[in-house]
């Protein structure tokens, strides 16, 4: 477009020889030819267009040069082409590039303006200062565009932010990047630490597959780059943003990309904590060496996407190990511990029964001590999934027929009193509550031999406060050289708890703060 206004404008004013000559003219013509060729040659062609790319700019610089000694006044287009010289210059390479092209055509223009002054006697000295001084302006304002233009290109596009945790997220960083630019196919090559075998997945028309790659792996390079097999051709920014030339199926490996059915197209790779990857995006409309820029946009979100997911993952297996540590003490302290209260009670029925005294009555308290902990579990299972508030008298109620029901299981006195207060509780904190009454009483029956056990329960502002108290001797010394029962401390610190031994005058409290909001 340039080269044709400036062709334009010099056959126009064809009639006044002393403004334009017969060479200007041939030139402008030979620059127009020039300039149609290399937007042939570089159309839809990434690799023509990197190559041609410093000869062309020096090429346009050397007609810059050649239209400051040619022309002058309305006809000489310098301005314009010194503005076209500078943003090429940064849209391609970046502000050095830039500051380097300004500086050389700055020299060259003050060398023109030389020339001019030796071969034209009258010369206008002050045009040419305040041309001078405009070129030094807009070649700073088109460094600093050159500096900063390439990192904002695309930062409105997020490809991977509407992603849902919930898909595959190598599945979902491909299709995301594929849409982002528009291609029709795909590959994705991932794995999840240093040394763990490679993955890799192809998406062609709309159908994903899972490829073997055998003993390939993900490519070692760090930055997107352009590729084409066929030709053996490609293209990568170095630490300067240089284009440098590589050989991609050195750097892809020639067993991936055949098993990849890789052809040309954009090679992204994605580093996170829990492993790397490399997204081949292919068939992507008019692909240039702008898709470089692109590339290192989605790398950081695919980069993100793929480090949140393994840390939702990582949250998700510790949520499930506690919730299976909490599940298997709460049966340890339910069903457990009732079995282990019931084998007692047959222990001492069959020694009644030895002794001639009639067992039937026991047998049948003990089937219906069996038909209530039955009632129990199916209560316990109802609050694990409805995950509801209850009443604290609710709670009070059912932990004093619970003492009543742990007194005939264990054969001991257990007395049960609370203090009335209209609160309401999580249903978690209500099963954590009954939890902690079975184990207490089990350890105080086994391990201190108690044949009496008071439970009080007192509601505060901030939480619950149980209290048991037992005649039995000291608690047996554990692994760690205390007394406290572990079983018990372990279920009140996951509770959010705290937890206090103390022992004298014959008798061992123990002292349980739960806080009102459940576990941590």
């Amino acid at each position: 477009m340039l080269a044709s206004m400036f062709l334009l404008g010099i056959w126009l004013e064809l009639g006044h020889p002393q403004e334009a000559t017969f060479k200007t003219f041939v030139l402008a013509i030979a620059y127009l030819f020039f300039a149609a060729s290399i937007a042939i040659a570089t159309w839809g062609n990434w690799w023509a267009d990197a190559r041609l790319a410093g000869p062309a700019h020096t090429l346009d610089i050397a007609m810059f040069t050649l239209m400051v000694l040619l022309t002058e006044g309305f006809t000489s287009p310098f301005f314009t082409f010194f503005m076209f010289l500078l943003l090429s210059a940064a849209i391609r390479w970046g502000w050095r590039a830039t500051a380097l092209t300004a500086l050389l055509v700055a020299v060259l223009y003050i060398l023109a303006g030389f020339l001019v002054v030796r071969a034209v006697e009258a010369f206008d000295l002050q045009r040419f200062v305040i041309r001078t001084g405009h070129l030094i302006i807009l070649s700073l304002i088109l460094i600093w565009f050159g500096i900063n233009q390439w990192r904002t290109r695309f930062s409105a596009r997020e490809p991977l932010a509407q992603l849902a945790p919930e898909d595959l997220p190598a599945e979902a960083s491909l299709k995301a990047a594929m849409a982002a630019m528009r291609a029709t196919a795909g590959a994705f090559v991932w794995r999840e630490d240093a040394g763990g075998k490679a993955e890799a997945g192809e998406l062609r028309d709309g159908l994903l597959t899972q490829v073997n790659l055998g003993d390939s792996g993900a490519p070692a390079i760090t930055e997107p780059f352009l590729y084409d097999l066929e030709r053996d051709r490609g293209m990568v920014r170095d630490a300067g943003r240089s284009l440098v030339e590589i050989a991609p199926r050195d750097v892809i490996g020639g067993g991936a990309a055949d098993a990849l059915s890789l052809s040309e197209g954009l090679a992204i790779p994605a580093r996170w904590a829990a492993g790397e990857g490399m997204l081949f995006v292919e068939g992507i409309p008019n692909l240039s060496i702008d898709h470089l820029d692109l590339g290192d946009q989605i790398a950081a979100h695919i980069a993100s996407h793929m480090q949140r997911n393994a840390l939702l993952k990582a949250a998700e297996d510790s949520a499930a190990a506690r919730s299976r540590l909490s599940l298997a003490r709460d049966l340890h302290d339910s069903v457990v511990q009732f079995l282990a209260g019931a084998a007692f009670r047959l222990e001492a029925i069959r020694r009644d029964e030895a002794m001639g005294a009639k067992v039937g009555p026991e047998l049948d308290e003990l089937k219906q001590l069996m038909l209530q902990e039955q009632g129990e579990l199916r209560s316990f299972v109802a609050a694990l999934r409805s995950g509801s508030e209850t009443a604290l008298n609710d709670l009070a109620r059912d932990l004093r027929m619970l003492a009543d029901r742990l007194a005939k299981q264990w054969s001991v006195e257990c007395a049960f009193s609370a203090d009335a207060a209209e609160l309401m509780i999580p249903s978690q904190v209500h099963l954590d509550v009954q939890q902690l009454v079975r184990e207490a009483v089990a350890n105080a029956v086994r391990h201190a031999g108690a044949k009496s056990i008071s439970i009080r329960l007192v509601a505060a502002a901030d939480g619950l406060h149980l209290d048991f108290i037992n005649d039995g001797k000291a608690y047996p010394k554990s692994a760690d050289g205390g007394r406290m029962p572990r079983s018990l401390r372990e279920r009140v610190e996951d509770a959010g708890g705290a937890i206090e031994l103390s022992r004298g005058m014959g008798v061992t409290k123990l002292s349980i703060g739960l806080p009102i909001a459940g576990r941590h």
